[in-house]
């Protein structure tokens, strides 16, 4: 017997329409600005931006700990994996101010303070439209840690690459 993925889980509503149009948005703001990263760092960031909010979500939503749905409810449905999109130009955002900023010493600390803060902000928009449904007195703000540690990881990931690009550059 097959068991097919619904495109929603209850209805195309709101929170669809926000993902696909944020979506669209992110990746035109992305097309326009000026490149200042290399294709082949773009794409391992934006992969990487998507690859741990996955299982990040997979492990604070999963069915053991269970602190939030993420759209309609519990089930997975192909606009649950469209939402992950969303991620990729956050990550590519993050990198592309920081080095047009040219962050260097504490101010790597401000930096990542202040995206973090911008995370729980655009969080919070996320779950007033419904697109994270948070169970058991789970708050945004329970985040800012994760945010955090992930955007920290997120920027060693970028110096380690930028790294390794300048040290096997023909």
């Amino acid at each position: 017997m097959r068991n097919n993925m619904p495109f929603t889980e209850k209805a195309f509503d709101f929170n669809d329409y926000f993902i696909i149009a944020s979506i669209l948005i992110l990746y035109a703001i992305m097309y326009l600005l000026p490149k200042r990263l290399p294709v082949s760092t773009t794409v391992l960031l934006m992969l990487f931006a998507t690859a741990v909010p996955m299982v990040l979500d997979n492990a604070i939503g999963s069915h053991s700990i269970d602190l939030y749905d993420i759209m309609d409810g519990p089930a997975y449905s192909v606009m649950d994996y469209t939402a992950y999109l969303l991620y990729a130009p956050f990550g590519y955002f993050f990198i592309y101010l920081y080095v047009l900023f040219s962050v260097k010493g504490f101010g790597n600390a401000f930096y990542i303070m202040t995206f973090s803060l911008f995370g729980i902000a655009f969080e919070w928009v996320c779950s007033q439209v419904g697109v994270f449904h948070y169970k058991d007195a789970y708050n945004t703000y329970y985040s800012f840690p994760i945010y955090l540690m992930t955007q920290t990881g997120f920027l060693l990931f970028y110096k380690s690459i930028s790294s390794y690009r300048e040290k096997n550059e023909v």
